[in-house]
């Protein structure tokens, strides 16, 4: 099952930091069959909680290869630089549908 990685950059504070984590983040994504769906693409905001300066959605073919890709040395490195550069949301989320009646079982 597919998994994706979205990201939310919700505020920019030092954009010659932000421009030195994209370059090193790219090369992490090398050799996992990762899919670049929309990186910073035109959006159109609907319903937000807050500020949203740009968006990144990327396939991975599933959780173990995302979640290998965010723990990787390298990623763990170039996110270091992301740090006091921009506030991000970052998580990482299984393609597939879950039936209504089996959703948020832990607030039933």
């Amino acid at each position: 099952m597919p998994a994706y990685m979205i990201a939310l950059n919700r505020g920019v504070h030092d954009r010659k930091k932000l421009d030195e984590y994209w370059k090193a983040a790219g090369p992490t994504f090398e050799g996992l069959g990762a899919k670049m769906l929309a990186i910073y693409t035109p959006l159109a905001p609907m319903e937000l909680m807050g500020s949203l300066e740009g968006a990144v959605v990327i396939e991975f073919p599933d959780m173990v290869t995302a979640k290998r890709w965010y723990d990787s040395p390298g990623y763990k490195k170039a996110r270091q630089l992301r740090d006091g550069a921009a506030d991000t949301e970052l998580f990482i989320i299984e393609g597939g549908l879950v039936p209504a009646a089996e959703r948020l079982p832990h607030i039933k």
